[in-house]
């Protein structure tokens, strides 16, 4: 994300955060907490590598948009941990 974009969601999760009296880092906890938890879900699992080119790679998410895995990307920073 470039600087420009960054900008963008900061003032974004700031105006959220004054129309619903919440901290900047309240809203960001609550948009990244989805995130993070299919994140240690799947990792969680301790799936083959045969079974993470099987997987969902895309996840709807409901009013935040979607996020797709990579299986390729995922297995080779697996090997890194």
């Amino acid at each position: 994300m470039n600087k420009s974009d960054e900008q963008k969601v900061n003032d974004l999760i700031h105006r959220i955060g004054l129309k619903n009296n919440l901290r900047d880092s309240e809203v960001r906890e609550i948009v990244e907490s989805q995130f993070r938890f299919t994140y240690e879900t799947i990792r969680s699992l301790d799936l083959t590598e045969k079974q993470i080119e099987e997987i969902k790679t895309n996840f709807i998410y409901k009013y935040l948009g979607k996020l797709y895995i990579d299986n390729k990307y995922f297995c080779d920073t697996l090997e890194d941990v």
